[in-house]
């Protein structure tokens, strides 16, 4: 197969340092990127600024949305994005010098794959970054649990159900028509987008692969919407159990979906979220409010879903 034609896009939002970071990674590379997409908004001057400071460095263009949100920003990349394959990072990521090199060979050599993820090392405030190595990665159960942790991906390539945002790439032809789904619920981060993606994928049959040897650093930045990392609120909370329920109802089958709302309901949506009995199994450690608000958010996230679901297929 020929020389693949390699985009790289990055959604960003009010955070230039993070930015001038991820393009200084990305001028650096050891394989040149075919094209480099920054997806910002009009009333972010910052952003704009450090874009225009990579123009001679960098074959960049810079997009615009008018509304906010990732799925629109990822949107308007695959929309616009010139490369055979598009690969996907965050602003306050920074990829290794042989990360196009190797996303690029792998995808030539495998005319079969999809989607192809690695994994991110979580830098903490100490400026250390998260060790250990998960025995199961980027799968996805018949019952609906998600085994994420791509941050701590070890050993050989191997096919997967899921890729994480900051670190996957796709194959413009196997996307075809399919986007982020408008579905989503959240004005900033939104929470599964990337999971929504790759199991639409899956569902159509096609292959994803992770290999822990395409590495980016992480920084985890600021967020400028409800949806802090520090802190809890009730609306992120609640979005964040729709949006992860909406994606697996979409992919599950039916006793698949049977269990998965039944253990929302009950005890939350898989991967540690809150339900009606672990809500009271709560009440010691967080207090009775707290949990309150967990159980309260984690239903009408569930039910939201559902009806979400049941109003089609974005």
């Amino acid at each position: 197969m020929p020389d693949v034609k390699l985009t790289v896009a990055i959604p960003s939002y009010r955070r230039p340092n993070d930015l001038r970071r991820a393009l200084t990674a990305l001028a650096s590379q050891d394989r040149q990127v075919d094209e480099v997409i920054v997806v910002a908004r009009r009333d972010d001057p910052a952003t704009h600024e450090v874009v225009q400071d990579f123009f001679t460095l960098l074959p960049l263009k810079l997009q615009f949305v008018e509304r906010p949100g990732m799925v629109e920003a990822v949107n308007r990349a695959l929309d616009t994005a010139d490369g055979d394959v598009i690969a996907l990072t965050d602003d306050d990521a920074a990829p290794h010098k042989d990360w196009t090199a190797k996303i690029a060979a792998i995808f030539e050599q495998q005319p079969d794959l999809a989607g192809l993820g690695g994994r991110d090392r979580i830098h903490r405030d100490n400026g250390a970054w998260d060790e250990g190595a998960a025995p199961v990665i980027g799968m996805v159960r018949w019952y609906g649990r998600v085994f994420g942790y791509h941050h701590l991906g070890s050993g050989p390539r191997r096919d997967v159900d899921c890729l994480k945002g900051v670190n996957m790439s796709f194959r413009r032809a196997a996307l075809g028509v399919l986007r982020m789904d408008e579905r989503l619920r959240g004005t900033g981060a939104q929470c599964h987008c990337d999971l929504k993606l790759c199991l639409a994928l899956r569902v159509q049959g096609k292959r994803l692969a992770y290999d822990p040897s395409i590495l980016v650093d992480h920084f985890p930045a600021q967020r400028y919407d409800e949806d802090q990392r520090a802190s809890f609120n009730e609306l992120a909370y609640e979005n964040d159990i729709h949006n992860i329920t909406l994606a697996l109802l979409d992919y599950l089958g039916p006793a698949g979906r049977l269990v998965l709302i039944s253990h929302a309901l009950l005890f939350g949506v898989w991967n540690g979220y809150c339900g009606l009995l672990k809500g009271l199994l709560w009440w010691p450690r967080i207090g009775v409010r707290h949990s309150w608000q967990r159980t309260i958010a984690s239903t009408r996230g569930v039910c939201a879903a559902l009806k979400t679901w049941r109003s089609g297929v974005s």
